[in-house]
C-alpha cells in the first residue's frame, strides 16, 4: 500500500448524480506552515486550492504541521476532453493530494447519470463497491479500493506469467470468493477475449456485481461447502485471493479438492495464506502453529454479512508444501507479495 501519509479527504467516497460541481475537503501534513506546497489535481488536471490553519489536529497528532484544504472543482469545465474511457473499464475520478514530497489520491465512485450530466449520454462509469462492501473486503472504505486491485491485478498476472501460464485470449478464469468483482474489474478490460467468472458466498456482492459488472464477468452464488455449479475442467486459471486465510482445516482441503476438480490438467491455481510468524498472534495460537504448520482463529472477530465459521486461519509454508500437494505440485510460495499482507501459493493440477 505504500506510505501512509497524513493526507486526507473527507468520505464518503461517492458523488450524488447531479453533483457537476463540488468543493473537497480534507486536510494534510505540510513541511512549513507558514509556507506550504500543496497541490490538488483531479484525474491529472490542477485545480485551485485554498488552505487554512487546522490547529484541532494536534490534539491526536502533536508536534504535526498541517493544513486544511478545500478545493473547489466544476467537472464540466476541468474534466472537458478528458479520457473518459480509461482503458475500457469505464471512467474513475481520482482525486490527488500532493503535499511536499508526500501524495494520497483519493477514488469516488460516480454513477453513468453523473457520467451523462458532465460528459453526455452513452459513457459508462468504472464500478465501484459500496462502502459496507469495500469494508468486508478491505476492513475500511478508504478511497482506494480499485487502485488497490489494480495492483493486486497486476502482481496476478505477472505471477502466472513468470509460471508460464500467463492470462491469453480464449481462456476461462475463476475468480473464486470474488467479492465486489475488484479484480475482475481490473482484469476484464485488459484481456477482452478472456472469459471471466466469480463465485462467492457473499450473496449481496454477486448481486452487486451481476447489476454493475455483468459485461465484465458472469457470477455466481456459491454455498459455504462445494460443490461449484461448474463443470470438470472449466477452467484455464483459477486464482482466489484471501479465501483459504479464513477458513477451517475441512473446508480448506474440501475447496482445494473442488478447485481441482474444475481446473484443467496441468493449469493454475492461484491462491494465499498469511503466515503465522509474520504476526503477532496470541502465544496458544502460535503455538500450535509451530507444532502442526496451521492454526484455524475461530475466536477471531466475525465479519459482517459472511457465515460464522469466516474467521482467519494461519499456514506454514512447510505445511503448505506437505499437506496441499494432494492433486496439486506446489509450484512456489511466494512473501507478501499479491496483497501485501499475504503469502502467493501457486499450485499446478495433476
Amino acid at each position: 500500500m505504500g506510505q501512509a501519509w497524513h493526507i486526507t479527504l473527507d468520505p464518503p467516497y461517492v458523488l450524488d448524480d447531479t453533483a457537476t460541481s463540488f468543493t473537497f475537503r480534507g486536510w494534510t501534513e505540510v513541511d512549513d506552515e507558514d509556507a506550504p506546497d500543496v497541490e490538488v489535481r483531479i484525474n491529472d488536471r490542477a485545480v485551485p486550492v485554498e488552505l487554512s490553519p487546522r490547529p484541532q489536529v494536534r490534539r491526536f497528532f502533536p508536534g504535526l504541521q498541517v493544513r486544511s484544504l478545500a478545493a473547489a472543482a466544476d467537472f464540466r469545465e476541468i474534466l472537458a476532453g478528458c479520457d473518459t474511457q480509461q482503458g475500457d473499464g469505464g471512467f474513475l475520478l481520482r482525486v490527488s493530494v500532493r503535499s511536499n514530497h508526500r501524495e494520497r489520491t483519493f477514488e469516488y465512485a460516480v454513477s453513468d447519470a453523473w457520467m451523462a450530466a458532465v460528459f453526455g449520454p452513452g459513457l459508462k462509469a468504472r464500478p465501484v463497491a459500496p462502502a459496507n462492501l469495500q469494508i468486508r473486503v478491505a476492513g475500511a472504505a478508504a478511497g482506494a479500493f480499485c487502485s488497490q486491485g489494480e495492483i493486486e491485478a497486476r502482481r496476478l498476472e505477472a505471477l502466472a506469467a513468470a509460471a508460464g501460464q500467463p492470462i491469453d485470449d480464449g481462456q476461462t478464469v475463476l475468480d473464486f470468493g470474488c467479492g465486489p468483482g475488484r479484480l475482475v474489474s481490473a482484469l476484464a478490460p485488459r484481456h477482452r477475449e478472456t472469459a471471466f467468472c466469480g463465485a462467492d458466498i457473499d450473496a449481496e456482492a454477486i448481486g452487486w456485481c451481476r447489476s454493475r459488472m455483468g459485461d465484465l464477468g458472469a457470477f455466481a452464488v456459491n454455498q459455504p461447502a462445494p460443490p461449484l455449479p461448474y463443470d470438470d475442467g472449466a477452467f484455464d486459471l483459477v486464482y482466489s485471493l484471501s479465501t483459504f486465510t479464513h477458513m477451517p482445516a475441512d473446508l480448506q482441503f474440501a475447496w482445494l479438492d473442488e478447485l481441482r476438480r474444475v481446473l484443467k490438467r496441468g493449469r493454475l491455481l492461484i491462491t494465499t495464506i498469511m503466515n503465522p510468524f509474520a504476526y503477532d498472534l496470541p502465544a496458544p495460537l502460535k503455538a500450535a502453529a509451530a507444532k502442526d504448520g496451521f492454526v484455524y482463529w475461530g475466536d477471531a472477530p466475525e465479519t459482517e454479512g459472511l457465515p460464522s465459521f469466516y474467521r482467519l486461519a494461519y499456514h506454514t509454508h512447510d505445511y503448505v508444501r506437505r499437506a496441499w500437494a494432494r492433486g496439486f505440485e506446489v509450484l512456489a510460495i511466494g512473501g507478501h507479495d499479491l496483497n501485501d499482507t499475504q503469502d502467493s501459493v501457486l499450485l499446478r493440477r495433476v
